[in-house]
């Protein structure tokens, strides 16, 4: 025999519907407010509840909700009844976690349902441990509770997906995510990685993103990587995008810990896309730290995926498909971003143009494959040889361009000598297994300040080239 928990504020429903339980053998306790009936379930928890979903006061819909959302409560089954069949009410029945949604009208139904549900020992509540005193005010206080907990999640939510609308790269969806973490909950550090496995189309690699105060970016470096399981790059000299993205701030921070982690995967429908984490300050993590935690890492899905698929977009209109170089339009674009962010970072600037000589023949003789080999092989030579200042592009063909930023004429010559040299040194490995030796014609143009236009440097320096080729190839001239 089971015990239920009738909840109905029309008596003829109470009284119908008692009868039918009790015939079918279960011990019913009829009740005629929610507020009630929450607080006798709190106080003594029933094998199952059967409310009405529309009652003056507190509905079914938030009886349910308050149910569900007890320790002492949670694992009851709850059916909420309505007089009709309508698919709103069977939408936020489910979303308020109510196990069954029966018409009255399906009187046979509920009793099958009711069986059903306590028949199981594992439907059964557990027995409550010291539940307490419950009282129609703290029944309020808690449905308000609930409320601003819902509204909070919701407005949380809300944020984090609002990301992948401004979120255009992913140190900007990062920032984004810092700034809204910052502003709701402290922490030692906050952590965001990336699966590169998980996102081959897009062809995104493993990075690590990371939030902390300056005097800790070793340490929450060392913690973030050991959280989420990102080993550090095998090259630290010249960094790349498998290193780590820092944030910092300078917000007073304990200096000492030994509260662990918490570590959430980042999903995006079946699959994991990345993950997130969050070292609590010393006090340890709070329940609203790892609800919030929970909500980013629910959330945040989405946004990454859209992050990654703007950033490969981005990399494939800027990006020469055989080389990987820069595309000539991207080579321009960047140029015209640095001078207006520095200009007295790039100047004296100073343009290498290189042509691959010969670069028919090979085609010709040897086929397209060997000719594309080779082409990669010089973008590989020169990308060897360019600082992380400079700028590399295929400029169409067998033409390749080399921006030198901060670099006057004098210094350049002795980079286009060391280019030139390393061009033909190199061997290039052709797809039939064969070695192919190549030199380039380098035409070599600078520019003391922002008085030059990027289009007339680089006309000066096509000249040089053409000049070069005219006087014997695998040389530099001058403009």
């Amino acid at each position: 025999m089971a015990r239920i928990l009738l909840v109905d504020d029309s008596a003829s429903a109470r009284a119908l519907l008692g009868v039918r339980l009790r015939d079918n053998g279960h011990e019913v306790v009829e009740v005629a407010h929610a507020s009630d009936a929450a607080e006798m379930a709190l106080e003594h928890p029933p094998d199952a509840v059967v409310t009405d979903l529309w009652m003056p006061g507190i509905s079914g819909l938030q009886l349910c909700r308050l149910l569900r959302a007890e320790p002492a409560t949670h694992h009851v089954p709850l059916v909420l009844l309505t007089a009709s069949d309508d698919r709103r009410s069977r939408f936020w029945a489910r979303n308020a976690g109510a196990t069954a949604y029966v018409t009255k009208t399906e009187i046979d139904r509920l009793t099958e349902v009711l069986s059903d549900l306590t028949s199981s020992p594992m439907t059964r509540p557990p027995p409550a441990t010291n539940p307490g005193v419950v009282t129609r005010g703290n029944v309020q206080e808690r449905l308000s509770q609930l409320l601003d907990a819902s509204l909070f999640d919701s407005t949380i939510a809300g944020e984090v997906r609002a990301l992948s609308q401004k979120a255009e790269e992913l140190e900007t969806l990062f920032e984004g995510l810092v700034a809204l973490a910052s502003d709701v909950a402290g922490y030692r550090w906050l952590a965001l990685s990336t699966d590169a496995a998980a996102l081959p189309q897009v062809r995104v690699k493993t990075r690590l993103f990371i939030h902390t105060h300056p005097d800790l970016r070793d340490a929450a470096e060392r913690e973030a990587r050991d959280a989420l399981d990102v080993p550090p790059p095998p090259e630290r000299r010249k960094p790349d995008e498998g290193d780590a993205y820092f944030l910092t701030d300078r917000r007073a921070v304990e200096a000492e810990w030994s509260t662990p982690p918490i570590s959430l995967p980042v999903r995006f429908g079946a699959s994991n896309i990345g993950h997130i984490a969050l070292a609590p300050a010393r006090r340890g993590a709070s329940h609203d730290d790892r609800r919030l935690i929970a909500l980013l890492a629910g959330e945040l899905g989405g946004p990454l995926r859209m992050a990654a698929l703007v950033a490969e977009a981005r990399r494939l209109a800027s990006t020469d498909t055989l080389t990987g170089l820069l595309n000539r339009r991207a080579f321009v674009e960047r140029i015209d971003k640095a001078r207006a962010a520095s200009e007295k970072q790039l100047f004296p600037i100073s343009v290498l143009l290189l042509d691959v000589d010969h670069f028919k023949k090979v085609n010709d003789t040897l086929g397209h494959d060997a000719g594309d080999a080779v082409l990669q092989g010089v973008a590989r030579t020169l990308s060897s040889i360019a600082r992380k200042s400079d700028f590399v592009a295929r400029w169409g063909g067998e033409e390749f361009v080399l921006a030198l930023t901060s670099t006057a004429e004098a210094g350049a010559r002795v980079a286009a000598e060391r280019v030139r040299r390393a061009i033909a040194d190199a061997r290039y490995i052709l797809p039939s297994g064969a070695e192919h030796r190549a030199t380039a014609s380098v035409g070599l143009a600078s520019a003391e300040s922002a008085e030059w236009q990027i289009d007339d440097l680089l006309a000066r320096a096509d000249k040089a080239m053409y000049a070069a080729k005219h006087r014997g190839r695998n040389r530099v001239e001058t403009a």
